[in-house]
């Protein structure tokens, strides 16, 4: 289910060259506000961990994190590592040994479960100011379903902040005959419906998958009321600074969108990169998208500013997107050829 292992890079094993990570500190960084060690690997696994947390740290970076948190340790590092994070995200796909191993074959549930409560601990240690959100992250299918509602309790057991589940992507037709929750929709539903009235009863904030019709379920008037109280209470100098940030950005794309004759619905085109070990950049880290040039041979503003990515934003004002954007699992209401209200919205930014 990673599209990552199946096309190889993952089993590569390489780092970043010393003449492209030069290229990220003095092209990229002065101008993000986010730094994100996740989609190709292991973000601890990589023997330069603690060089991008120096790059975060010299450029003022939040970094954001996405681990299987099977090889976390106690370290100064680990200390240093969320002190820089806005958040940190856990990936665990069962809320039992049993369920957990079956899918991530090889790992060990309980010490993965450790792990995190590690996390959890140093994260406590901290300043106020300085404490990242944690969140527990779960890839939905067959073989986890009857555990949803399990899951959010586990992620409030472990004094996680949010619980988010996305519906699994098959890359194969194998996964989807196997796992692909479109062929058990009664199933599926009935298990998203009781994991929002689990979260809601518990006051856990929780980002479920649609139903299979395509209907987002949202908290209850009571939940959201909490929330909304729990995270007035947990306001920090560091998430006013983050939100006043992003507020000013929005601002400046409404700008760019007045101008331009209408809104980039997918954050990525709007506000991000995705750069690979070898220096290619592409719109983000989904399947099937372009490379659109290479930081060892082009300066970022020229392949910011370039001709496919201007296309493919362009794409998507005009109701007319590239192949890979109107079939992306990011757009779940589909796209209709000549219908702009098909373009998606932005599906939120991550205010951590």
């Amino acid at each position: 289910m990673c599209g990552s292992f199946l096309t190889g890079v993952t089993k590569q094993r390489k780092v970043m060259a010393p003449a492209l990570l030069d290229k990220v500190r003095t092209q990229l960084l002065p101008g993000a506000q986010d730094l994100s060690l996740t989609v190709a690997g292991e973000p601890f696994m990589t023997p330069k961990l603690g060089t991008f947390v120096d790059l975060a740290e010299d450029n003022q970076v939040s970094l954001q994190l996405n681990s299987n948190a099977t090889l976390i340790k106690d370290s100064d590092l680990l200390s240093r590592l969320l002190r820089q994070s806005s958040v940190v995200k856990f990936s665990i796909d069962g809320a039992t040994r049993a369920t957990y191993e079956d899918i991530r074959v090889k790992a060990d549930f309980g010490r993965v479960l450790e792990n995190v409560r590690l996390v959890v601990r140093t994260r406590a240690a901290l300043p106020r100011q300085s404490r990242p959100r944690l969140v527990l992250c779960m890839v939905l299918m067959r073989s986890n379903l009857h555990e949803l509602v399990d899951m959010v309790d586990l992620c409030r057991d472990l004094g996680l902040d949010r619980l988010e589940v996305a519906h699994l992507t098959a890359f194969t037709d194998e996964i989807d005959r196997a796992e692909a929750l479109r062929h058990w929709p009664d199933d599926a539903d009935a298990a998203i419906r009781a994991a929002r009235a689990r979260a809601d009863a518990l006051g856990l904030r929780a980002h479920l998958p649609p139903l299979m019709s395509g209907e987002r379920l949202t908290p209850s008037t009571r939940a959201r009321a909490k929330l909304a109280l729990d995270e007035a209470r947990g306001i920090t100098r560091t998430r006013l600074a983050r939100l006043t940030t992003t507020l000013l950005r929005k601002r400046s794309q409404a700008r760019w969108a007045r101008q331009a004759g209408g809104q980039v619905g997918c954050h990525f085109l709007r506000e991000g990169v995705f750069v690979t070990i070898g220096g290619d950049v592409a719109p983000c880290p989904m399947p099937g998208r372009p490379i659109v040039g290479n930081l060892l041979e082009q300066d970022f503003d020229a392949i910011w500013n370039g001709e496919t990515l201007t296309a493919m934003r362009r794409g998507l004002i005009d109701g007319q997107p590239f192949d890979c954007c109107a079939h992306c699992s990011q757009n779940p209401n589909g796209h209709v050829p000549g219908d702009p209200q098909t373009v998606q919205p932005d599906h939120g930014l991550d205010l951590a």
